[in-house]
């Protein structure tokens, strides 16, 4: 048995394949502890992990949220000089074998390198999405993350990837997914999508059994950084006229911030697995996350993207693909949503190309993988 630890924060994507990873290390027998910020307490405690604040970094989360979560989360988390301290000081408090470092915890990061213990880093996303050489983020952070090495001792960086390559990083994605999957460094493991385990879905759809209209699934961003309201209310105006099943899983905004017409279905959260298998389309801000799981069920996606993070670049790689159809997020009217939504209902293309990356996804490892190569 050996005993892992898991550096994480309060992202959206980012928990699920750590929590993935982490239930096959423990179902191997291994002790999985987590480490991070006050708001994850519940969620992994409710799944049975141990869980230990980040006391330093702590300090730097705001008490309420802030009217913009980028310059708060480049100080708190993705080059949080706390990190090189709190990683010391909770590795002399309750040592480790493993360490599993968030790809986004550049601080963190900075300090594994000075551990005497094997690490590894978790890419929960496309590397070529998520912080592409000279992209918009890593040219916002880039010098801020090597302050933060530069107070650790650490070597400054070219590019943010240079972070990941000195220890294993797992990428829970395939290349299929990533618009520069032929520039990645060789260190690079790509395990496949994982998805945590959850307890089955007592939700029993409002539709009359056996109608045969085709499925929407409307599924945004569950992180605090973007307001979705306008996405889900947009989605539901544009598929009001019944021809569809609709339903959106909320997330974290309120159902009666929004007007639901006709028989649609708004619920909090749904386990992908629930609903994607039965979907014709899904319609999301092209997160990681939901856009493997559509594609893991060959479900076309129309995007409409939150501009940060990897989804625009996800929401355009699939349209490249064939597998889906990218809209501006920010713009697209009810009419421009019904039309994509049509487009992809109505050209068994967008299925088809969805099925190749399915295929792709299908072939993968997945968290018994990322086990293996762990050394678990």
């Amino acid at each position: 048995m050996s005993r892992f630890l898991f550096l994480t924060w309060p992202g959206a994507g980012n928990q699920v394949p750590a929590i993935g990873i982490a239930a096959a290390l423990r179902a191997a027998g291994h002790q999985v502890t987590f480490a991070g910020y006050e708001a994850q307490r519940e969620r992994f405690a409710a799944l049975g992990f141990a869980f230990r604040v980040l006391p330093a970094a702590q300090r730097r989360w705001p008490a309420r949220p802030p009217r913009d979560w980028m310059p708060v989360l480049a100080d708190a988390v993705w080059a949080c000089r706390e990190h090189l301290d709190d990683l010391g000081q909770l590795l002399a408090d309750e040592p480790a074998d493993r360490l599993i470092v968030d790809c986004l915890m550049f601080g963190a990061l900075a300090a594994a390198e000075r551990a005497e213990i094997p690490a590894a880093v978790l890419v929960h996303s496309c590397p070529g999405a998520l912080a592409p050489p000279h992209g918009p983020f890593e040219q916002s952070v880039l010098a801020a993350v090597n302050e933060t090495r530069a107070a650790g001792g650490r070597a400054r960086l070219e590019r943010l990837w240079d972070a990941w390559t000195p220890f294993r990083t797992l990428c829970t994605s395939v290349p299929e997914l990533d618009p520069l999957a032929a520039r990645l460094p060789a260190e690079f493991s790509f395990v496949g999508p994982v998805e945590e385990p959850v307890e089955p879905s007592a939700w029993t759809p409002p539709w009359a059994a056996g109608d045969q209209r085709p499925l929407i699934v409307a599924s945004f961003s569950t992180g605090p950084a973007w307001d979705q309201t306008s996405r889900v209310q947009r989605t539901l105006d544009a598929l009001d006229d019944g021809s569809h099943r609709v339903l959106v899983t909320a997330g974290m905004v309120d159902p009666r911030r929004v007007r639901v017409p006709g028989d649609a279905a708004v619920v909090p959260f749904l386990p992908h697995a629930k609903v994607f298998p039965e979907a014709a389309a899904v319609v999301t801000h092209a997160g990681h996350g939901t856009v493997a799981a559509a594609m893991r069920h060959a479900v076309p996606v129309v995007g409409l993207p939150n501009q940060a993070a990897d989804q625009p670049a996800l929401a355009a790689h699939l349209a490249e693909r064939g597998a889906g159809i990218a809209l501006d997020g920010e713009r697209a009217t009810p009419a421009d949503i019904r039309a994509a939504v049509g487009k992809v209902l109505g050209d068994n293309g967008y299925r088809d190309a969805a099925s190749a990356i399915a295929a792709a996804i299908a072939a993968m490892p997945g968290a018994g993988g990322a086990v293996s190569i762990l050394g678990g």
